[in-house]
């Protein structure tokens, strides 16, 4: 009796966690219709429809190019990645699988956590990646993502220093923004540097191990340790990535232009909607607003939340207009998110007939 207990929790603890997970999702949920309210409150609707209207059809489809380039690079990224631990495979696949799990980022709450998760599972089925290198990859893939969102902070700062400042004062009713975001910067290096040292020191999957083993109860100590040769697999692809550092930096490089793309997108849009914004200007301000849609993680693509902030940008620069083109702007924008999210969530159900599991190795 006491040993089963301690095999497995207590039904109570299954029900708590749920309680908890639909808590926070319903939080999320009650966050976005706020900020989506106050996104369109005092937007004078008429001169919205009117703003957007006056874009056209062919310039619309062709706001889809940026995203495209984004995920190209990240793709593109992604495969260099593991092409460095020995398993190559076609570009196509890898687009796929961003194309898919990006469209699972946008749309659910905490899609990053299912995102990464779903991007485990498919790196097996559709590009013959194993476990342990799937560890390993994905963590170097992380840590390049916060580098080279951490250079991405950097350019913004140095091209936007002066709107930020100027920006400060309407928006937090005193000076600093710039400061934060100079902080956030310094957050998103040390986070890539920690993750590195620790996957190139191949000892970071030992110590997991290590830990796991004090884990209550026989099976799941049996568990961990009839995976003890995946923890040791892992350290050692992870170690292995070291040796490959100039692939590591093309895949940096990548995912600094995929940062870059996502900024230009902005300012493409904003520019379709005669809004009279520099580059340096939107970059300043969406550096600030990617950093607040990952921290508004349970709200799927920050919606709202990040609405509220191009509004709230938009004002405190002076934008004529502000709340009108706006509102404008974000309903374009959520609208060319529509379209990516059909298009990868297409692929995604898909690429189980396009995409045969790819054998290991090819």
């Amino acid at each position: 009796m006491n040993a089963a207990l301690t095999d497995k929790p207590p039904s109570g603890a299954k029900e708590r966690t749920g309680a908890s997970a639909a808590l926070l999702k319903w939080l999320g949920v009650a966050v976005a219709a706020a900020a989506l309210s106050s996104t369109l409150r005092g937007a004078d609707l008429p001169g919205v429809a009117a703003l957007i209207a006056s874009v056209g059809a062919p310039m619309m489809a062709l706001a889809l190019i940026p995203n495209l380039f984004a995920r190209v690079f990240q793709a593109e990224a992604s495969r260099r990645v593991f092409e460095a631990l020995g398993r190559p495979a076609p570009f196509g696949r890898y687009l796929s699988l961003t194309l898919s799990t990006e469209a699972l980022n946008m749309s659910v709450p905490a899609g990053a956590a299912l995102s990464e998760s779903v991007t485990f599972v498919l790196l097996q089925r559709w590009c013959g990646v194993p476990g342990p290198q799937g560890v390993a990859g994905l963590a170097a893939r992380r840590s390049l993502i916060l580098l080279a969102n951490a250079a991405y902070v950097a350019i913004a700062l140095a091209l936007g220093y002066g709107h930020l400042e100027r920006a400060s004062r309407p928006l937090l009713g005193a000076p600093g923004l710039p400061w934060l975001v100079v902080l956030s910067g310094f957050g998103l290096l040390a986070g890539a540097l920690a993750i590195a040292g620790a996957l190139l020191s191949g000892t970071v999957a030992a110590r997991v191990l290590a830990l796991l083993k004090r884990l209550p109860g026989r099976r799941a100590r049996a568990y961990v340790e009839a995976k003890a040769a995946a923890f040791s697999a892992t350290d050692r692809y992870g170690a292995a990535l070291g040796e490959r550092r100039g692939a590591l930096a093309w895949a940096a490089l990548l995912l600094l232009g995929m940062w870059l793309a996502e900024g230009l997108e902005t300012f493409f849009l904003l520019h379709l909607l005669r809004v009279d914004v520099s580059l340096a200007e939107v970059l300043s301000f969406e550096v600030v607003l990617a950093l607040l849609r990952a921290a508004a993680f349970m709200v799927p693509a920050g919606l709202g939340v990040q609405d509220a902030g191009y509004v709230a940008f938009l004002s405190a620069l002076g934008v004529p207009g502000a709340a009108t083109v706006g509102a404008a702007f974000v309903l374009v924008k959520r609208a060319k998110e529509i379209v990516w999210i059909a298009l990868g969530l297409l692929v995604f159900f898909c690429g189980r007939a396009v995409w045969r599991p790819a054998p290991e190795g090819a």
